[in-house]
C-alpha cells in the first residue's frame, strides 16, 4: 500500500472523493507563550492493491516531536494527562464487480487535529503508518509570528504565517 498525504486547513470526505481547503502547509505562526494552541486536519489518500482487499486494515497518525518522542497534550494542573496524540481509523475496502483484477484502489481519508494545545515552539511530525508500519512522515513548525519577535508588525508578516 501507499499513502499521499498532506496537512491542510479543512478536509472532508464525501461520496469517495477528498475535498481540501488551504492544504499543503508546513509551518504555523502562534503566541510565543504556551499553550500554542493549533487546529489542522490530515487529507490522505491510501491506495489499496487488489490483493489487500477484503481484509481489515489500520491508518494512524501520531504526533511526535522532532526527536521522536510522542507529544502529550498540555492539559491544566488536575486534569488528566490523555495520553499521547493519536488519530486511527479502520477499513476494509472490497472488490467491487467492475474492478479488473490487479487494478489498485483509492480511499480518501480525513483526521482533524483540533484546537490541541502544544507545549513548546519548534518542530514536530505526524507519523503515519499503516498496521505498525511507518508509511510518511508530515513534519511541520511551531513559531512565533514576526511581529512577536520585534520585526515591525503585522505589515512585515508573510502571507503564509498570517
Amino acid at each position: 500500500m501507499e499513502i499521499d498525504a498532506f496537512l491542510c486547513d479543512h478536509a472532508v470526505v464525501a461520496e469517495g472523493k477528498l475535498y481540501v481547503n488551504g492544504g499543503a502547509f508546513n509551518m504555523f505562526a502562534v503566541a510565543p507563550v504556551a499553550p500554542h494552541i493549533v487546529s489542522f486536519y490530515i487529507a490522505a489518500v491510501v491506495t489499496v492493491p487488489y490483493t489487500a482487499t477484503n481484509q481489515a486494515h489500520t491508518l494512524s497518525a501520531d504526533l511526535v516531536t522532532e526527536d521522536g518522542q510522542p507529544v502529550h497534550p498540555m492539559v491544566p494542573d488536575g486534569v488528566p494527562d490523555p495520553g499521547p496524540v493519536r488519530v486511527a481509523a479502520e477499513f476494509n475496502v472490497g472488490r467491487p464487480p467492475a474492478l479488473q483484477v490487479g487494478q489498485a484502489q483509492n480511499i480518501p481519508v480525513a483526521f482533524a487535529i483540533q484546537n490541541l494545545p502544544l507545549p513548546r515552539l519548534g518542530g514536530y511530525s505526524m507519523v503515519l503508518k499503516l498496521e505498525d508500519t511507518e508509511m510518511k512522515r508530515l513534519e511541520f513548525r511551531l513559531v512565533a509570528p514576526p511581529q512577536q519577535m520585534g520585526y515591525g508588525g503585522p505589515s512585515s508578516i508573510p502571507p503564509f504565517l498570517q
